[in-house]
């Protein structure tokens, strides 16, 4: 359950002003946090306990036989109740605690109280309401001040690792904060090297939907920490990682820390209009530049000190979609160089960004271009959104590959169609008797750039063998090998049917 520094104990209320109560029995459980009182005549109790109950009986159904008595005390202990007050006195059918009594309390590790004939159970039950009243105005006081605090922070410019040390100093709890694809934003000095490892291996593999709170086991002290996403709008941003002390304070101030947290992640990591059309217009103006050296200075001017850039062009859903992407894709691949045209966010990476997109899990069809240099911007964005058209039909990041179109033109087809294709061209060579040897015959040649010579080299036969076999193949095709059309053609049924150099 959770409490406060100021929650009322059982060793709280036995210190309370004005009720005389006696401590008979202590155990190890004096420190147990009351959830309500609770006074009821009723041999057992179980029908009304909810839990942290300190419950008050003068033990009139019971009597004074021990065998009543162990039922009740076991049920207590059963259904988690705090501590029991038994009233005694002159009128009470107990006069004192009876030894058997704490006997049982010490069996059930249950602090057991006594109230004098003078200290009425009403008397009690208010005192108790009373200070957990002051005990709730005191806690919401003190996260009201942590909130404050915090809040006061992030005014003033200050950095996440800042909130969270406040947040430890105020609370106690270890914590730590993560973008959406596990990286470690910031921490308080209390975070476990391995707990970091742990929070990030699940963010990356199982991450926390909106709106919960997941425990996540890290092994070690804590064993586990709570993880909690925060978001922009609708959109999870990142993820909080805090060792719960459970502590009230805390618990009421965490919806302002997560709070806090997407506002300053936007605020330092997010673009805002007027940045966003910055960018846009410097990666216009980049892409107008054929010349490296006047390239190379434009970047510079901007700060990018990149001799190489990858294009990446990547599919938004909506407006929204494409300006997270956009806000996304700048922390990820750390480029100033983006930009939202038409439906598309288009970039400039300065280093290869296929792992770090895969990294980041981005939920869009993505196409990448080959590395350029600054000069040839322009191109590998080319590059790029036509590899976006293949990510879009077989739902994965493609990649341009770049003096191998044949490649490509084979990821852009689907399997069907290129079966259907390779078996179109090649059943010439299919239906005669000799046709894998032919079309073995007809992949080397083509790949050794039709030299008789290397070809009969490479497959270990007489030269004039590989020219009876490409008179072969022109009779059985009805297509001259001399026509590059018709050299395409094979060419790309061959790599189709699965032929390779």
């Amino acid at each position: 359950m959770n409490h406060t520094a100021h929650a009322l104990t059982v060793a709280g209320v036995a210190g309370l002003e004005g009720l005389h109560l006696t401590v008979e029995h202590a155990g190890s459980r004096m420190d147990a946090v009351i959830a309500a009182p609770h006074a009821a005549e009723l041999p057992l109790p179980g029908t009304w306990l909810q839990g942290g109950e300190i419950v008050m009986t003068s033990g009139a159904l019971l009597g004074t036989e021990p065998e009543a008595w162990a039922g009740y005390m076991g049920e207590l202990a059963q259904l988690g109740a705090a501590g029991l007050i038994l009233g005694i006195g002159p009128r009470a059918p107990l006069r004192e605690v009876p030894d058997f009594l704490v006997d049982l309390a010490r069996e059930h590790d249950l602090p057991l109280l006594s109230a004098p004939a003078t200290t009425a159970f009403p008397h009690i039950t208010k005192s108790i309401i009373a200070r957990q009243v002051e005990a709730e105005r005191v806690t919401v006081q003190d996260s009201f001040a942590l909130q404050v605090r915090l809040t006061r922070i992030v005014a003033r410019g200050g950095t996440v690792d800042a909130l969270l040390q406040e947040w430890q100093r105020s609370t106690g709890e270890h914590a730590g904060v993560f973008d959406r694809v596990g990286r470690l934003l910031g921490k308080n000095p209390g975070l476990p090297a391995a707990a970091a490892e742990a929070i990030a291996t699940r963010v990356r593999a199982d991450p926390p939907a909106l709106g919960r709170c997941e425990g996540v086991a890290v092994g070690g002290t804590p064993a586990t920490m709570a993880v909690s996403p925060f978001a922009g709008e609708t959109t999870v941003r990142g993820y909080l990682a805090r060792c719960e002390s459970g502590l009230s304070m805390a618990d009421l101030a965490v919806p302002t820390l997560l709070s806090l947290l997407a506002l300053e992640f936007e605020r330092r990591w997010f673009l805002d209009e007027p940045e966003r059309r910055r960018r846009a217009q410097r990666l216009a103006r980049l892409l107008t530049l054929d010349d490296d050296t006047r390239a190379r200075a434009f970047l510079r001017g901007l700060g990018v000190s990149a001799s190489t850039l990858w294009g990446v062009v990547v599919e938004a859903t909506s407006q929204t979609h494409a300006e997270v992407l956009l806000d996304d894709l700048a922390v990820v691949l750390g480029t100033p160089l983006l930009r939202v045209h038409e439906g598309l966010v288009e970039g400039l990476a300065t280093q290869d960004p296929k792992r770090l997109l895969q990294e980041y899990g981005v939920d869009a069809p993505v196409g990448v271009g080959t590395a350029v240099s600054p000069a040839g911007a322009a191109r590998t964005l080319r590059q790029a959104r036509a590899a976006l058209e293949t990510s879009k039909r077989i739902g994965a990041l493609v990649g341009f590959v770049d003096g191998a179109a044949h490649e490509f033109l084979l990821r852009v087809a689907d399997d069907e169609y290129l079966t259907a294709f390779a078996d179109a061209v090649l059943a010439p060579i299919d239906a005669t008797a000799n046709g894998d040897v032919l079309l073995e015959t007809l992949h080397t040649w083509l790949a050794e750039n039709r030299s008789v010579e290397a070809c009969a080299l490479r497959l270990g036969v007489h030269r004039h063998t590989i020219r009876n076999r490409v008179h072969r193949l022109t009779q059985i095709t009805g297509r001259s090998l001399d026509n590059v059309d018709a050299q395409t053609e094979f060419w790309l049924a061959l790599k189709a049917r699965g032929f390779r150099d």
